[in-house]
């Protein structure tokens, strides 16, 4: 298969390379793999919608994708202070962040010609695969555990996916996508490098709307982290390049009730997950938490927890300043919040939250 684009596959963990066109879904050592987009100039177009504006940089070309015209969303600054910008990632042809990634993994399974894809979420990514699925003209079988909420399970079938329900968590639910996996397209957020080609334009975006300019800071939702891993793979290549000076911290997001991440950068016991307003990012087992630790350790970043109740208020503050959000992406805001009373940032920073999620999904009650 020509990619069209010289792209390099390897393993982040133990450095073994693979072709791109044939790899697997993991190395061999069991972790994740990534891809590298050999670019030299980011060749902005203006006349091409949403992130294919970015097309020197990506895997696929426009043609070979089952665009919705996803990407450029608006970025806004906040009432107060007024160094908050929050990034609208909900307004997506689904309602959230994930087409991003979505395109690209979809661009793939067109082009490797795939009849079937399937595809495990707790309710965004799978609603984003199933869109873009059926766009595709390709069917799809998507997974979620057992406590997604209605209306992303109504969204999803709507798209003529068939829709499984799986008892337990987020890693039950991949253990099971695994098993289906193996005689179809993997359609995996997690797992699929290109989906981290897709939501590093999330980067690009921001850099290009605070005229051509990194932020100070970062506040990210962190479950699996996709838009954590792709702002940090995103603003890593433009700085490798010369296009910036320097990274922003990233601070990743999590609630209480789940914390891998923070339990691993500071040393703490995980303990036992617990079931959180903030769905989206309760992941107890991340497949790709090396990688977001380096993220967060590498930029200068932390990990911020919020709790359940600081998670619905904001929620409905948010509302009150005309954002619609589901409470995975009030987590971040909260979190940012939560920095700035406690002096996490300066007053003079420019901070950037990304509204992940529709509140379409889950209203605040």
């Amino acid at each position: 298969m020509d990619w069209g684009k010289r792209i390099r596959t390897d393993c982040p963990v133990c450095g073994q390379r693979y072709e791109a066109a044939s790899r697997p879904v993991r190395c061999g050592c069991g972790s994740p793999l990534n891809t590298t987009v050999e670019w030299e100039e980011l060749r902005i177009d203006g006349r091409l919608q949403g992130l294919w504006r970015y097309g020197s940089a990506l895997p696929f070309e426009l043609r070979e994708a089952p665009t919705m015209g996803e990407g450029w969303t608006p970025l806004v600054r906040a009432h107060e202070p007024e160094n908050l910008y929050y990034k609208l990632e909900f307004l997506f042809p689904t309602g959230s962040f994930k087409d991003r990634g979505a395109v690209m993994v979809m661009a793939e399974a067109l082009a490797l010609k795939s009849p079937e894809v399937v595809q495990d979420s707790s309710g965004n990514a799978g609603a984003s695969i199933a869109a873009y699925a059926a766009r595709s003209k390709i069917k799809a079988m998507i997974l979620v555990p057992a406590n997604t909420s209605e209306k992303k399970r109504e969204q999803i079938r709507s798209y003529g996916a068939q829709l499984r329900s799986v008892d337990g968590d987020r890693t039950a639910t991949a253990r099971e996508a695994w098993k289906l996996a193996q005689k179809r397209f993997y359609a995996s957020h997690v797992w699929n490098p290109f989906f981290l080609e897709g939501t590093k334009t999330f980067a690009f975006e921001i850099w290009e709307q605070l005229g051509f300019q990194p932020p100070d800071a970062l506040f990210i939702p962190a479950g699996n982290g996709t838009l954590l891993l792709g702002a940090w793979k995103g603003f890593s290549e433009l700085l490798a390049r010369g296009l910036i000076e320097r990274l922003p911290r990233l601070i990743a997001c999590q609630s209480s009730g789940c914390a891998p991440l923070y339990a691993r950068l500071y040393g703490k016991s995980a303990g036992e997950a617990r079931e959180t307003v903030a769905e989206g990012i309760a992941v107890p087992v991340p497949p790709r938490i090396a990688e977001m630790e380096r993220a967060v350790a590498e930029t200068g970043g932390e990990c911020v927890l919020v709790e359940d109740d600081e998670v619905l208020q904001e929620q409905k503050r948010l509302a009150k300043e005309g954002f619609l959000v589901e409470p995975t992406a009030a987590a971040a805001s909260a979190a940012a919040a939560k920095a700035m009373r406690e002096g996490g940032v300066k007053a003079e920073e420019r901070i950037v939250v990304p509204l992940t999620g529709s509140g379409l999904k889950k209203p605040p009650a």
